[in-house]
């Protein structure tokens, strides 16, 4: 197959584009195909009545420096905004600061409440759960069932909609790397500024002064103007390949289906990974005047 047709790179989500911009970068044809008529995925950003709804919040902070030079690459340094961190914890008529705060979380649940969370942290670092390849297992070794219960399962169920006994104690680790109920306590009572320790305790981050959309926008533009093919509205319904190599895909979109030709692998440098330092969190949607 000529090399001309390039590696085909299916989405126009952030990993998409990372992937096309790398390879665009190492002198690689490219091919990107995305099913919606917008790029970005769940990291878009979308205009209505000329306001600006991100579909998910996602704050830019990594420790990677490639990874923030990337980014850098994509947007100038005027098109980011440094902005305060603040999560919290909507939990029976009370707000509860996230990373857990120990004077919020009195005040709002009172003195026995938080007597029966230290107790079941006890009881889960003197017994800790046999199963610990899944989030449950994981999150309630660090935290107590307690804890996991009310600030964990409920809100990781919804909004990945599936149990928490399914997901993998891998991704937790990622979700919550290097807290627990005693990281989380001995940070409230001697707390240190601008912490990057510890993932979860960030007090500031990156913002694309317009959105999260607006880096993977620029990203697509970039794409197109180094010589990269993107295609929207556009689904792969098949991959057909021989048996050693993957040589052609199928398309389909509004004017009809077709056979699209691609590239044979080779041995192309492997593309950075843009979001292994992002943190997407799933916030309510922020709605801003573009």
């Amino acid at each position: 197959m000529s090399e001309q047709h390039g590696t085909v790179v299916i989405g126009a989500g952030p990993a998409g584009l990372t992937a096309a911009y790398e390879l665009l970068l190492h002198g690689r044809p490219v091919q990107v195909f995305e099913a919606d008529e917008v790029v970005g995925g769940i990291s878009r950003t979308v205009e209505r009545d000329g306001w600006r709804f991100d579909i998910g919040g996602h704050r830019f902070f990594t420790k990677v420096p490639r990874v923030e030079a990337f980014w850098h690459e994509i947007l100038p340094d005027e098109d980011f905004l440094t902005r305060p961190r603040m999560s919290r914890i909507f939990y029976r008529g009370a707000l509860f600061n996230y990373p857990l705060s120990a004077t919020n979380a009195l005040r709002n649940r009172g003195l026995p409440e938080a007597v029966r969370c230290l107790g079941s942290y006890a009881r889960a670092r003197l017994r800790p759960p046999r199963d610990q390849s899944h989030f449950e297992g994981w999150v309630s070794a660090r935290f107590g069932w307690r804890l996991y219960s009310i600030f964990f399962k409920t809100y990781t169920e919804k909004v990945w909609g599936m149990p928490a006994d399914r997901l993998q104690a891998d991704w937790a680790a990622q979700r919550i790397k290097n807290l627990s109920l005693a990281t989380a306590i001995r940070n409230a009572l001697l707390p240190r500024r601008r912490r990057t320790d510890v993932t979860s305790l960030i007090e500031e981050f990156q913002y694309p002064k317009y959105g999260p959309g607006m880096m993977w926008e620029r990203c697509a533009e970039q794409v197109r103007q180094r010589g990269g093919q993107l295609s929207t509205g556009t689904w792969v319904t098949a991959v057909h390949r021989d048996p050693r190599l993957r040589r052609a895909i199928s398309v389909t979109r509004s004017s009809g289906a077709r056979r699209s030709p691609a590239a044979a692998p080779t041995s192309a440098p492997r593309p950075a990974a843009a979001l292994r330092g992002c943190r997407p969190r799933r916030a309510g949607s922020a709605a801003r005047r573009a």
